[in-house]
This record gives C-alpha cells, sequence and structure tokens, in this order.
C-alpha cells in the first residue's frame, strides 16, 4: 500500500502504539517552552513578567510567515505523497522557508515598541535579541519534526524534543548560576534548546530521507495555498499583539504578567492537544482528502476525548490553590487572582478542541474558509480585550474563550458541508 491511504487504513491497536510517540514529542517540545515559561515567572518581577508577555506573543508571531507560507502547504504536500518519499521534501521546504524565519523574526522590534516605555532599555535589548534568534530557528525545527510524524517516524521527533528540554534545562541552570541577568535567561535558553535539537534533527532527517530522485516544490505552489494559511495565521497573531497592548495600556504590565503566568500553568492542556495532533494529523487529513466521514469522525471522537477527559482532570489538580497541587510552589503568580488559572485552563480546553478540525480542513483544501473563519473569530478577541479596565486579567482569558466557540461552531459548519456536498453530489453521479 502506498503513502496515501496506508496510515488512514491503520486500525486502533495500531495508532494506539503510535499515539505515545506523539505526546512523548510534544510533551517533552513544551517542557522546554515551560522550562523558559518557568524561570520569566521567577526571575522576572509581574511587570517584566508582563512585557515578556508581549515578547513572547512576538515570538509567536514571528513564527506565522514561514511555518504558515511554506512549512504548512509543504507538510500537507507531504501528506498526498507516499509514505516512503515524504522526508525527501524536507530539503527543499527549509531553503524556501529560511528566509522567511529571518523576516518575520524582525517581528520582535514590534513588542520593543510596545514595552520601551514600561522597563529598563537593557531588559528590552536581551529581549529582543534572544527573542529574535529563537524565532528564526523555531519554525524549522518544528516543521522537521512534523515531518518525522508525517513520514511515520514518530519517535525520531520524540527525541529531537528530548533533546530540546534537556538543553533547555540545563542551559536555564547554567545561566542562574553563572548570575546572567535574568531578562537573557528565558529565551536566551530556548535559544540553546533549539540550535542543538536543530543540530540532531537535521543529522536524523539525513538519515532516514529515502534515496532517488527528488520530488520538486515550488514556492509559487506553496505560496499558492500558503496564502490563505498564512492570512488565516495573521488575523490571531495581529490580534495577540493588540490584545497585549490594549490591556498593558488599561490595565497595566501587571495585569498581562498574571494573565501570562496563568497561561504558563494552563499549557498542559494545549501540550496534550498537540501531541494527539501530531500523530492524528496526517490521517485526518487524508480521511477528508478523500472525504472519508467515518474516519474523520472516529479520529474526532478519540482526539475530544482524550483532551476532553485529561483537561477536566488536570481542571481538579490544577485549577485552584491547594497544598496538592505543584504548580502552586512553580508559578506562585498565576494563583494571586482567584479563578484566572481555571478559567484559562477551560479555556485551553476548547481552544484544543479545534486543532484537528483545522488540519481536517486542510486535507480539505478548504484554506480559504479558513481564513474567512479567522477573519470573523479574531476581532472578537480584540473587542474583548478593551474591556481590560474592568476585567484586568481576566481580559484576554475570557476574549480567547468566546473566539474559541466562534471558531468551533464556524469550522464544524464548513466540515459538514464538505462532507454532505460530497456525498450529493456522489448521489447524484449514481444516478445518472
Amino acid at each position: 500500500m502506498t503513502g496515501k491511504g496506508k496510515m488512514i487504513g491503520e486500525g486502533s491497536t495500531r495508532l494506539a502504539r503510535k499515539l505515545p510517540a506523539g505526546m512523548v514529542d510534544a510533551s517533552l517540545a513544551s517542557l522546554a517552552t515551560f522550562t523558559i515559561g518557568i524561570a520569566a515567572a521567577n526571575l522576572l518581577d509581574v511587570r517584566d513578567l508582563g512585557v515578556y508577555a508581549v515578547f513572547f506573543t512576538a515570538f509567536m508571531f514571528a513564527t506565522v510567515l514561514p511555518r504558515n507560507l511554506i512549512f504548512t502547504p509543504a507538510e500537507v504536500t507531504a501528506v498526498s505523497r507516499p509514505l516512503d518519499i515524504r522526508m525527501q521534501l524536507l530539503a527543499q521546504s527549509i531553503r524556501l522557508g529560511l528566509p522567511l524565519a529571518i523576516l518575520g523574526a524582525t517581528t520582535v522590534l514590534i513588542a520593543a515598541l510596545i514595552t520601551e516605555s514600561l522597563t529598563e532599555p537593557e531588559v528590552v535589548v536581551a529581549l529582543v535579541a534572544t527573542t529574535g534568534i529563537a524565532a528564526v530557528i523555531s519554525p524549522i525545527q518544528d516543521h522537521i519534526r512534523k515531518l518525522f510524524h508525517i513520514a511515520d517516524h514518530s519517535w525520531l521527533a520524540a527525541a529531537v524534543s528530548a533533546v530540546q528540554a534537556t538543553v533547555a534545562i540545563v542551559s536555564v541552570t547554567a545561566m542562574v548560576v553563572a548570575d546572567v541577568p535574568a531578562p537573557w535567561v528565558p529565551f536566551g535558553a530556548l535559544a540553546v534548546a533549539n540550535a542543538a535539537s536543530l543540530t540532531v534533527a537535521w543529522m536524523l532527517a539525513l538519515r532516514v530521507d529515502a534515496t532517488g530522485g527528488r520530488p520538486r516544490l515550488r514556492f509559487r505552489e506553496l505560496a499558492s495555498s500558503g496564502k490563505w494559511i498564512l492570512l488565516q495565521s495573521l488575523a490571531p497573531s495581529v490580534a495577540g499583539f493588540i490584545v497585549a497592548a490594549v490591556i498593558v495600556r488599561l490595565a497595566g504590565p501587571e495585569a498581562l504578567g498574571y494573565a501570562e503566568a496563568a497561561r504558563i500553568v494552563a499549557q498542559p492542556v494545549i501540550v496534550l492537544a498537540t501531541g494527539l495532533t501530531a500523530v492524528l494529523a496526517p490521517r485526518i487529513m487524508e480521511a477528508s482528502m478523500i472525504v472519508d466521514l467515518v474516519a474523520a469522525k472516529r479520529l474526532q471522537r478519540i482526539y475530544l476525548a482524550l483532551v476532553l477527559l485529561a483537561g477536566a482532570g488536570y481542571l481538579l489538580v490544577a485549577g485552584t490553590s491547594w497544598g496538592f497541587n505543584p504548580m502552586t510552589y512553580l508559578v506562585p503568580a498565576a494563583y494571586v487572582i482567584p479563578g484566572l488559572v481555571a478559567l484559562t485552563v477551560v479555556t485551553n480546553m476548547f481552544t484544543a478542541a479545534e486543532f484537528l478540525q483545522v488540519n481536517e480542513l486542510l486535507g480539505a483544501r478548504l484554506e480559504k474558509s479558513l481564513m474567512v473563519i479567522s477573519f470573523v473569530a479574531s476581532p472578537i478577541l480584540v473587542a474583548v480585550s478593551f474591556t481590560a479596565a474592568v476585567t484586568g486579567a481576566f481580559a484576554r482569558t475570557l476574549g480567547e474563550l468566546i473566539e474559541a466557540w466562534v471558531r468551533l461552531g464556524a469550522q464544524g459548519w464548513r466540515l459538514h458541508q464538505h462532507y454532505t456536498k460530497d456525498s450529493a453530489e456522489s448521489t447524484g453521479t449514481s444516478a445518472s
């Protein structure tokens, strides 16, 4: 059996054996980000933690250009190719995406403009330098790991993330022991970890890359679909910048700092969803490509059941400050405002619920629909942020919750159209 259709035809037992690799990969990759978040929450005061939150938004924004214009379309293309040649797309996709990664990293300067009057100049300089470097390397490393999953080498992706997490922890520890100024530590450690893990990822990719002719990727072809994916991702990214700026101005950087601390604590829900998506995304894209509603529904049921059950369990453990909650000791700032962590965990559960839907729509080549939905939902997040004078640290989370509801409903409706339209066309063709 060729690559297309091989993974989608896997039984539950085989799929269950592969899910742990995705979970380990996402958990270890997020452990690196969690480590720098813990470092930021404990080394920076609440005001500078708010400044860090703006730069974290800039970091996520910087990865949008290469990831969505080149890397994601290349990954969708890989899913449509036979399994044994999927890794052969890697060198070309990185060559096309690297200049965009460098260009995207310049967006950290926007964060500098937003925060220059909120803290000391040396804090801004440190964050600009370290965030910029990390922003160039991160999307490339992520892309290699995703291709490992797509090419059925999920444990190699986990190995790369293991290097990233280990180096991040060692780097933070070494910097603290060496008394490196606090603003250089979080993104500085992440940059070192990403560089080390990218080196390992490239070496592993060379070992598994199949021999023979290399299918050609063209910038114009990738960008033709990538432009819609880019626009779809730009809307929430731009909204994130606006929301951070609005909250800082209306409620102060401290409010954004508390919200950032709560985001760090609630992150395990997103980690779980990312791990599941890493393994399930190629399969649901294939199901959507061939309009296999039964397979798509089965994958969605598995995904949503695991996300919601694990999210509810984590809410019970980490939602409030109590004696057996380790997060109260690791990130005490998150629990200063009662209810903030609990609401953020619930919000992340709804946000995570839409992840696999996005991949299903990409498989159906409905990038334009994703873009339209994003342009409808993201302004809601911005609108809610203007309540920050009243809602304070809750403003961002409330906006994200409402935004997630809108996306879930709209994406579900568009997928329903996709499957019912094809079914109707098939019936009509048969009848004729």
